[in-house]
């Protein structure tokens, strides 16, 4: 029987991936990577993006988690209950705890278990001598079409610049790159009145899991299609900040 790995973050996101997968497969292991303390991951992103724009993000975190938040969890529900998403958490004696998805432990943990699998939810970009650690093939699911709506909100991103018709989800293979390896399958998403920025993933990762257990057993029986992508344009996206936010909400009516 083949051997499947997961390495996440802990969160709705992994609930329904490892819950739909585990209905056709055994996820043999789930690798959980502790998540960064804070004040090393601020002092990072600031120097990528800036001062300013970190605490222009910052401000919108706090702004979405007050207010955007109240409005989202019935319709969340309803995606739920749509698309058959499982929110329960992953059992806890499958998961293994690491400090670091690219750590030495990490790579060891790979050889151990010896996957012919592993897929990928919520983490860092990972290393290229971690993917080099195994003949196993990562997968991932971008809520976003890629290359153009590369790193995060790809929906929201694409509202905002009126590309209704790449408002969607990307699985893929996971190279060393950012959120730009091979294509094996792609899905435009229709958002609703009752959708904003915090159930628009929801929805992504219903359409993504759909077909998603044929894609796993494709790359377990090494019978997958490539795909072309939706769009050749490439680009890398963050967070929004809190004007960013508004003037999308107010002139380009983005929620």
């Amino acid at each position: 029987m083949e051997k499947i790995m997961m390495i996440c973050t802990l969160g709705p996101s992994t609930s329904y991936v490892y819950n739909h997968v585990s209905r056709d497969f055994d996820v043999n292991d789930v690798i959980v990577v502790n998540k960064e303390d804070r004040l090393v991951f601020l002092k990072k992103r600031i120097k990528r993006l800036g001062l300013w724009k970190v605490i222009g993000q910052v401000i919108f975190v706090l702004y979405s988690k007050v207010f955007l938040a109240k409005r989202v969890a019935s319709r969340i529900r309803a995606i739920q209950r749509q698309f058959n998403l499982d929110p329960d958490d992953v059992p806890k004696e499958k998961i293994t705890h690491i400090s670091s998805v690219n750590s030495k432990e990490m790579k060891q943990k790979i050889r151990e278990v010896d996957p012919d699998l592993i897929i990928i939810n919520g983490t860092p970009i990972i290393k290229a001598d971690i993917l080099d650690a195994t003949d196993a093939k990562f997968i991932n699911i971008h809520v976003g079409i890629t290359p153009k709506y590369r790193g995060v909100h790809g929906a929201y991103w694409a509202l905002y610049n009126k590309d209704e018709d790449l408002v969607g989800v990307t699985t893929h293979f996971v190279d060393k790159g950012i959120d730009s390896g091979a294509v094996l399958d792609q899905k435009v998403v229709r958002v609703t009145e009752d959708d904003n920025f915090l159930t628009y993933s929801h929805l992504q990762l219903g359409h993504a899991l759909k077909d998603y257990n044929k894609t796993i057993q494709s790359v377990l029986n090494n019978r997958f299609t490539v795909k072309q992508p939706l769009t050749a344009e490439s680009a890398l996206w963050s967070h929004p900040t809190i004007l960013s936010y508004f003037y999308g909400r107010v002139v380009r009516k983005v929620k």
